[in-house]
């Protein structure tokens, strides 16, 4: 493309002038908007036209999933789930993506770089015994402790599905740190463990599996309905019909 020529088209959208070439394409300033949270780089050149394309997807079904996420769960400000829709989210977690149910594939909860406690898709938590319900969980420490030692790292680490996004984590002690036994490890260790009560419940529910490829599916089929109402073709009582439909199968 030389110096004067006229920019190539954006082969994201195929619509808008590009202003950035990728791997094997060009991307414009608006596909950028749409996915620049989801992958985050200064180099758009490692980055392939797919690649955005399924970036744009997500973000398109996080969006939906945002209008309708009713919280009815939380855990102070570390966790909640929207069991009508069987939605999760980490409030702290940047970027700000809606989960469901279906996305997670294990989580443990770490201190001082071990994992004491395990669960994940179709698994009871190891390392720690459920007794009563949420927030019941005991004995899932390794080890002896004394109120003497130093605690560094508390947080929950959860693995999820979506390929931009797989690892997420619940920072209890973010800064700075805290000694067993403390009043505010004994605080945080509260938290924890109704998360991961909570954790256990989603995960042992019977669902059926959700790829990424079906989730960008869903969101193709959003934007193709979404085009027939800019159309005139279908209404917008349908829409919304046909959009609650995709997004709660």
């Amino acid at each position: 493309m030389g110096l004067f020529s006229k920019k190539e088209l954006c082969t994201v959208c195929n619509q808008n002038e590009s202003t950035k070439a990728l791997y094997d394409g060009y991307i414009c300033k608006n596909c950028i908007a749409k996915c620049n949270y989801l992958i985050p780089t200064l180099s758009w050149k490692t980055i392939s036209t797919k690649k955005v394309q399924d970036a744009i997807s997500i973000d398109c079904i996080n969006e939906e999933r945002k209008a309708i996420f009713n919280k009815t769960q939380n855990v102070e400000k570390y966790f909640e789930i929207d069991e009508t829709n069987h939605f999760w989210k980490v409030p702290s977690f940047f970027p700000s993506i809606i989960f469901s149910y279906r996305d997670i594939v294990n989580f443990e909860l770490l201190e001082n770089g071990q994992s004491i406690t395990k669960g994940g898709l179709g698994n009871a938590i190891i390392g720690g015994a459920l007794f009563g319900g949420v927030g019941a969980i005991v004995g899932g420490t390794i080890g002896k402790k004394t109120t003497k030692q130093e605690i560094t790292e508390y947080r929950i680490k959860i693995i999820t599905k979506n390929v931009f996004c797989p690892e997420i984590y619940i920072n209890f002690l973010a800064t700075g740190k805290t000694k067993y036994g403390s009043l505010l490890y004994n605080s945080y260790a509260n938290y924890a463990q109704k998360i991961l009560s909570l954790l256990n419940i989603i995960t042992s529910e019977p669902t059926v599996p959700e790829s990424n490829a079906a989730s960008i599916s869903i969101a193709d089929e959003i934007i193709k309905f979404k085009q027939l109402l800019d159309d005139g073709i279908i209404t917008q009582e349908e829409f919304i019909q046909k959009k609650k439909q995709l997004l709660n199968p």
